[in-house]
């Protein structure tokens, strides 16, 4: 009993000396958030700032300045309120070090992919840090009961999903998810119906004797057009897009992420076709892949407003006329209704100084008269 007793001292005095961490910690970003295109765009109210037409809101949220957890993960669940089309879509932060914020891009009409440093040298852009891409499918939950969509259903589709959801491990950023930030979700939508958006953060696995990593983590290049004037970005072929980071001493592992999805809906498009990214450290290429997803067609159930097709096959040694649906082809690095993972890229050892990350997308076309074509890239380093 005396033993007992003692060990019921030492956890009380545990206890007082730290406060209470739950097992996790959920924080809404978003709730049954409206994201439509209306031409009257740029609107403020008590919490959520919309620009772009009505495609981007932010929103300012206070996280805990202390954070013992070891895992972090986004959440967002998403329904079409009436867009039936396809959309790339982003879940993001403003880095902290950013003295230029979205207004600030809406108003200097320009483009800002990667960090730029001003003429007067007090200030810096840092590019929107993405924590989900994600793509929304074509109209669920919206168009699951209407009759178009209903005579569409294949037989291997017991029925259309309400809704969809993504979750993402965002762990390695916990050193930048704390205090003040500036969160954002844009969605490329030229819809007046638009999405319904939720988005969450949940903190899990309290740390107590196990410290986290002390990371440090630099936005280096994104070209998703978020700000007001911008357009995709269709420059990758002609001019390499390339961004500097300093290092203040030696680093002895520095992981590069980096998301890339093509776009250009018509039938040739980048969107469509194959395209190698390559991705360079100070002028040496460490990376060369294609990106491609070929899995499309098991996202279906999510998709009621795909068009149809057929295409001609063969079964039981006769041709047969098979349907496939847009949301089924092939598509370069997504999905209509994926999540787009970042490829983890290690750039091994690196000494104090300058460094250059520079990304080429050989034949990566431009955006015409006729032919849209652009390709969202984004980059960061974690070391």
């Amino acid at each position: 009993m005396k033993n007992l007793g003692l060990l019921i001292i030492c956890i009380l005095i545990t206890a007082c000396g730290k406060d209470v961490i739950n097992e996790k910690s959920s924080f809404n970003i978003f709730e049954k958030q409206s994201i439509k295109f209306k031409a009257s765009s740029e609107d403020t109210d008590n919490q959520i700032i919309t620009l772009g037409s009505g495609r981007l809101v932010l929103k300012k949220v206070i996280l805990p300045l202390e954070n013992d957890y070891l895992n972090a993960n986004a959440k967002i669940t998403l329904v079409s309120t009436g867009d039936p089309w396809d959309k790339s879509g982003s879940f993001f932060m403003i880095p902290a070090q950013s003295d230029y914020l979205m207004q600030d891009l809406a108003n200097d009409n320009a483009e800002f992919p990667g960090i730029k440093k001003f003429a007067n040298q007090k200030k810096a852009f840092y590019p929107p840090l993405e924590l989900l891409r994600f793509i929304t499918p074509f109209g669920v939950g919206y168009f699951n009961t209407q009759e178009c969509c209903e005579k569409l259903k294949p037989v291997y589709i017991a029925r259309w999903e309400d809704d969809i959801s993504w979750n993402e491990d965002i762990s390695h950023l916990l050193p930048v998810l704390k205090g003040e930030i500036l969160f954002g979700v844009f969605i490329d939508t030229w819809s007046d119906k638009g999405w319904e958006i939720e988005v969450s953060i949940e903190f899990s696995e309290p740390g107590y004797y196990k410290k986290p990593k002390s990371q440090n983590i630099v936005s280096l290049i994104n070209t998703t057009p978020f700000a007001p004037g911008q357009n995709g970005y269709d420059q990758f072929d002609a001019k390499p897009l390339t961004a500097s980071f300093e290092l203040e001493e030696d680093a002895d592992e520095v992981m590069l992420y980096y998301l890339t999805t093509g776009h250009g809906g018509h039938g040739t498009g980048d969107e469509f076709v194959k395209k190698t990214n390559v991705i360079s450290l100070n002028n040496q290429v460490i990376k060369e892949f294609i990106p491609w997803r070929d899995d499309c067609a098991s996202f279906r159930r999510f998709n009621p407003s795909s068009g149809v097709w057929t295409e001609t096959t063969k079964w039981k040694g006769e041709e047969i006329e098979e349907r496939i649906a847009s949301s089924d082809y092939s598509r370069s690095g997504w999905c209509p209704g994926s999540k787009v993972t970042p490829k983890k890229i290690s750039l091994g050892k690196l000494a104090k100084g300058r460094h250059e990350v520079t990304v080429y997308i050989p034949n990566a076309q431009i955006t015409t008269e006729t032919e849209f074509n652009f390709w969202n890239v984004a980059a960061y380093i974690v070391y």
